[in-house]
């Protein structure tokens, strides 16, 4: 399901760079996933009533792929695939990338108007087997976002008073970031009009623990 050469081919384009430095690494991919795939996905998500809410804020997640439609689960299961992670261990330089597909994949989710996620730093230390996790995916599946829809990805430096990298969340891309300490991430107030939603498809990329880790 996942176009590599898609991939290949705007890693190799001097311009607009998939890759980008600052304010630290992350890639840009568009379309890397079938369109069509994508939009039977975001209609496969189940009702909100089944997922977990985030406490006074329109925001929901769920890693349970047994709720969630088959065409969504097969999006999500081509993304914890094996191939995807080696992929990214070679563009990243970064041996031993996996998934967790029975633990701690990441989650799908949707966020109504008004949501809103703080700048943060993600937790990158797995509490239980002690894994690090190096990299995660935002896959986003809302068709016809636009710039006043809000819900800007934004990325900065842990002493920065505002983000100095911002990413719409338009149909079809996908945004890989660095997640170390520095990795400082939110997401802009959700300002679309009810009941259209934000939806996100996030995995997370694992290395073991170093030794002496």
């Amino acid at each position: 399901m996942i176009d590599f050469a898609a991939m290949e081919r705007q890693l190799d384009e001097a311009s607009p760079s998939c890759f980008r430095a600052d304010p630290f690494p992350h890639y840009v991919w568009e379309g890397i996933l079938p369109r069509e795939a994508l939009r039977a996905a975001a209609d496969a998500y189940p009702g909100t009533s089944l997922m977990t809410a985030k406490p006074g804020i329109p925001r929901w997640h769920s890693q349970n792929l047994g709720l969630a439609g088959p065409e969504l689960r097969d999006v999500c299961t081509a993304l914890l695939g094996d191939d995807l992670a080696a992929f990214l261990a070679k563009v990243t330089g970064v041996e031993g990338l996996r998934t967790e597909p029975d633990g701690d994949w990441g989650s799908y989710r949707l966020a109504g108007h008004g949501a809103v996620h703080h700048a943060h730093v993600g937790s990158n230390r797995h509490p239980e087997t002690g894994r690090l996790r190096r990299y995660s995916l935002f896959t986003y599946l809302s068709e016809g976002w636009q710039p006043q829809d809000g819900g800007w990805l934004e990325l900065g430096e842990p002493a920065g008073e505002v983000p100095t990298a911002r990413i719409l969340p338009v149909f079809g891309r996908s945004v890989l970031i660095e997640t170390t300490a520095r990795s400082l991430h939110g997401i802009s107030a959700v300002r679309v009009a009810p009941p259209a939603t934000r939806k996100t498809v996030t995995v997370h990329f694992w290395t073991e623990p170093e030794d002496g880790a």
